[in-house]
């Protein structure tokens, strides 16, 4: 191992007082979190700058017709020349850093309309968890005691000089709408409405399964992926053109049904729910949206 992968900016820190039942999240911050971004290359003050608790306008996130109140005050937003570019949220040693509603609290941070940073990562002193905003795995997630066995990919991540660089490949797709709804804890909301969702193809994919994929923007950009059953899909008439319709509602033999709308798009009004599944191509990891009826 070179000198960089065997850094450790805990050195002298003594895990033992993790079990302190007054160790709590404040101590966490100050002597395990601050010496990390420290050593990652953030400060106070110049270019590379970390912004301790700042409070942010809006306390909502709006998704469709639907509203989810957050918390509004990130522990910790790095700044990379002005931009916000990652948050760190910091929990006591008794909090379980995979929590879903924790984890949900960092992404709201991350996509805040003030921040939309490239990643998120919390720790509780005896883990540290890290995102990337399009990833649904966590990039890194270890030991604390093991952090300088992972101080070489922390610094590749999430250092000033190599951060941006390093987040070309994700800006060659948008998002994924339906894993933004899940970090968002959007799962147990039924009825999510959207007006005007452009339809450009339609695919069937067997004889109950329909879908078609299309890009919306909620304040960004996202791909969105929509599936429905056949009786969802009959509620299309007059929606789209007849030839497409009676062309689709044929039972699907050897392989998939596929119409493209070459010269037009056309529009429709849904209410939708989050899946249950994800689904992988070779590109990028999804969550479709099941459209319950075309309005």
């Amino acid at each position: 191992m070179d000198k960089e992968e065997v850094f450790n900016p805990l050195k002298y820190f003594n895990y033992e007082v993790l079990n302190d039942a007054e160790f709590g999240e404040d101590s966490v911050r100050e002597e395990i979190i601050f010496p990390i971004i420290k050593s990652l290359g953030y400060n106070s003050y110049g270019g590379n700058k970390i912004i301790r608790s700042r409070s942010l306008t809006h306390p909502f996130v709006s998704i469709g017709s639907k509203q989810k109140k957050i918390n509004i005050i990130p522990d910790y937003i790095m700044e990379i020349d002005s931009r916000p570019s990652w948050i760190l949220e910091a929990k006591g040693p008794k909090k379980n850093i995979l929590d879903p509603k924790y984890l949900e609290q960092a992404y709201s941070y991350a996509m805040h309309s003030e921040v939309k940073a490239l990643y998120y990562a919390l720790c509780n002193g005896k883990e540290f968890v890290l995102y990337h905003v399009s990833e649904y795995k966590p990039l890194l997630h270890f030991k604390m005691e093991h952090l300088p066995f992972y101080w070489a990919d922390l610094k590749r991540l999430l250092s000033p000089d190599q951060l941006l660089s390093n987040c070309d490949k994700y800006n060659k797709l948008n998002k994924d709408f339906g894993l933004h709804l899940k970090r968002l804890g959007f799962e147990s909301f039924k009825g999510l409405h959207f007006l005007q969702v452009p339809v450009i193809s339609l695919t069937k994919l067997n004889n109950d399964l329909y879908t078609f994929a299309t890009t919306i923007k909620q304040e960004d950009e996202y791909c969105v992926s929509f599936d429905f059953n056949h009786n969802t899909f009959l509620n299309m008439k007059g929606k789209i053109p007849d030839e497409a319709l009676f062309k689709l509602i044929e039972p699907v033999t050897d392989s998939i049904t596929q119409v493209r709308f070459v010269d037009m798009r056309y529009y429709v009004n849904i209410r939708c729910e989050l899946g249950t599944s994800l689904e992988e191509n070779r590109d990028e990891i999804f969550m479709p949206l099941i459209i319950n009826e075309f309005l």
